[in-house]
Parts: structure tokens; C-alpha cells; sequence
């Protein structure tokens, strides 16, 4: 069971890039679920160079649909992206119409598992995902969150955490703090509100989170 103290959870406070909070997990930490693999396109985008070539779907953690048109956040636990420069080795994209990235070639085969593929919130060099985890030690899947990137500007992103607890993968362009947030009497994915939908008041509530002592602004 989850610690339903309070109902909507501090689950955990890190700097991007540094090692995580016991109710998040970092990117290394635990093995994900196959991600979707198709068989590339020879008309899609390529990036990088050799003869094996991957192509990957991403769906939305709703309503399973591919999700057309979404930045998203490439990895692998195990092998090192060569045609990523930034140290935390996450490609950066967006996926076309079909849902699908671009088709990556390498001149050696990545191991089958460990690839990392999640919908992503902002842009930037420095990064992380979380991951919601059950006392057992299992993810937490279809739970919606709220996530707070407490930089210069604060945002506050909203989603569903996948099959195995992993929220979206949180990029910006410097190391920050990052806050987690969950609804932890929500018992269905998303709850009773779109994910990902932006609020007029979701600046300072984001204002709010990261720097509780900020006056607001009326």
C-alpha cells in the first residue's frame, strides 16, 4: 500500500541528475517493461549510423493510443546512446503523427533490455525520471501525479506513471530541484481530469511548491 499521508504526497524532493528520494527511483535503478519496437521505416528520419536500425512506439499511459506528435525521452540502462552528447546520454524528441521516433542505427546492437522510452516535460542537458514505488518494492502503475520543476520560472507538469510506476522524464537546462506529487486517493489512471492539462492558476501553485515563503502575486 501507499503512505496515504497526506493525500496529496510529497513523495520526493532531488536535484536533477543527483540520486533519488526511497519512493522514487532514478533511471538505473529498476528494469522497465519492453518498450514497443517496430520495424523501422525506411522513410522516417534516421539518427546516428550503422546497420542496426530500432524504431519505437510511444503510447499514451491513458488511453494506451500512440501518442502522435509528444516530446519524448530515449535511453538505455545499459549502453551508451552514441549520437547523445549531453552527460545524461537521454535522446530528445518528438514523435511523428503514428506515435513513432525516428529510426536510430548503431554500428554495434544495443542488449535487447534496457531500453527507456517516456513521454518528456521541458527541454535541456540536465534530466530525470521517477519512479512511484509500492511498499513491496513494486511500481505503481495508472497513478496520476503532479510534477514540479522548481527553476527560475517553476512548472508544474501533470500525469499518469506507466505499468511499473515511472512518471514522464523531466528535462531542463539546469540542475534543479524536482517534487513529485500524488493523488494518493486516486483510484483510477488520471483520476476524473485529463492528463497533462494546464490550469490558469498552475504557476503559482507551482510558485507556491517550490518556494513556500513567495508572496503571490494578485
Amino acid at each position: 500500500m501507499i503512505d496515504r499521508t497526506p493525500a496529496l504526497l510529497l513523495a520526493a524532493l532531488l536535484s536533477l541528475g543527483a540520486p533519488v528520494a526511497a519512493s522514487a527511483a532514478p533511471a538505473e535503478a529498476t528494469p522497465s517493461p519492453p518498450v514497443e519496437q517496430i520495424r523501422p521505416d525506411p522513410h522516417a528520419p534516421q539518427v546516428g549510423s550503422g546497420p542496426y536500425r530500432y524504431q519505437f512506439v510511444l503510447r499514451d499511459t491513458v488511453s494506451t493510443a500512440p501518442a502522435a506528435l509528444r516530446p519524448f525521452a530515449l535511453s538505455h540502462t545499459a549502453f551508451d546512446l552514441p549520437f547523445v552528447a549531453a552527460e545524461k546520454d537521454v535522446y530528445q524528441g518528438i514523435t511523428d503523427a503514428q506515435g513513432r521516433t525516428p529510426v536510430f542505427a548503431f554500428e554495434q546492437a544495443p542488449p535487447a533490455q534496457g531500453w527507456v522510452l517516456l513521454e518528456r516535460f521541458g527541454s535541456g542537458p540536465y534530466g530525470e525520471r521517477m519512479q512511484l514505488l509500492a511498499g513491496d518494492g513494486e511500481g505503481v502503475g495508472a497513478m496520476a501525479y503532479e510534477l514540479v520543476v522548481c527553476g527560475k520560472t517553476p512548472r508544474l507538469y501533470r500525469g499518469v506513471t506507466t505499468a511499473d510506476g515511472d512518471t514522464g522524464y523531466a528535462a531542463t537546462s539546469a540542475i534543479v530541484n524536482l517534487l513529485l506529487f500524488i493523488d494518493a486517493d486516486s483510484t483510477a489512471a488520471g483520476g476524473d481530469k485529463a492528463a497533462g492539462r494546464i490550469e490558469a492558476d498552475d504557476g503559482q501553485t507551482a510558485l507556491r511548491r517550490c518556494r513556500p515563503d513567495a508572496a503571490e502575486t494578485t
